[in-house]
């Protein structure tokens, strides 16, 4: 048995690590790889194309900085679908996780919201809830960071067309590959 042996040799070079701008994470079945390994390329996972098209789940996930003023008080994340096979591609879930109060639950509802049709902004900086069957805007006022509690969300969270209209927007048709000859 033939023994090789390895030798290492030292230099010093430049190494480059080339960033994209706001800091991103790539997650495919479990594996986690940090930004890309070109300079101009769109975001893959390390290793090449393999890992890509073997996965039934690819999320990129964004991260951007949530300042008051000068000061960190978070990050704002959105998890871009990339592949998926329950969700629609190239979806973008946003979320807020602030340093003070953790996840915020009712991240990216109030534009969802807005989109459905439940809530309109009936002057600058204010929201208020649609009535569904009369089309009437509420009274009742709430400013943007206002809405991220439980009275505001909770009628729209429990309202049927909401629940619909998320279930469209993102869940891919489900249907069964088989048909059953006995239901033609």
């Amino acid at each position: 048995m033939k023994v090789l042996k390895t030798q290492i040799k030292k230099t010093r070079e430049t190494v480059y690590d080339f960033e994209t701008p706001s800091h991103s994470y790539i997650l495919g079945n479990g594996i986690i790889s940090h930004n890309t390994q070109e300079m101009f390329s769109k975001q893959v996972v390390s290793g090449g194309t393999g890992v890509m098209y073997s996965s039934n789940t690819v999320w990129i996930i964004g991260r951007s900085q949530d300042k008051e003023g000068t000061e960190l008080v978070g990050y704002n994340f959105t998890i871009n679908v990339e592949k998926s096979r329950f969700v629609r591609e190239k979806s973008k879930l946003p979320f807020t996780v602030s340093f003070e109060g953790g996840i915020n639950r009712y991240s990216g509802l109030l534009d969802l919201a807005l989109e459905c049709g439940l809530v309109k902004k009936p002057s600058n900086g204010w929201y208020s809830h649609v009535d569904i069957e009369t089309g009437v805007i509420s009274d009742k006022k709430y400013r943007e960071a206002d809405t991220n509690s439980k009275e505001f969300f909770a009628p729209i969270l429990g309202n049927k067309k909401f629940y619909d209209f998320v279930k469209s927007k993102y869940q891919l048709a489900v249907n069964p590959i088989q048909i059953d000859n006995e239901n033609d």
